[in-house]
């Protein structure tokens, strides 16, 4: 069974497709639907764990080992939403 494909056309804000743009250059996406894929595949993830009670996610420089912690505003209330 092969994978199904589906046109699919967003309208974005100027703001927004600048933001796409920029996305696309500094990941170096070949595409901006290259870039759109790619977020959704991380968003999923990160749904998934949200479901599982995660929030936050801690990023670590490997040359320094400094760490940073990006807490996910929106993640957080879907494990909030779980408990009720």
């Amino acid at each position: 069974m092969g994978i199904k494909s589906k046109r699919v056309a967003f309208t974005f804000d100027d703001h927004s497709v600048r933001t796409l743009e920029q996305m696309t250059q500094e990941g170096r996406f070949s595409s901006m639907a290259d870039t759109v894929r790619n977020s959704l595949q991380i968003s999923r993830a990160l749904q998934t764990q949200a479901k599982k009670g995660f929030s936050e996610i801690v990023m670590r420089n490997p040359d320094t080992q400094q760490e940073r912690v990006v807490i996910l505003p929106h993640f957080a209330s879907m494990v909030d939403d779980e408990d009720e």
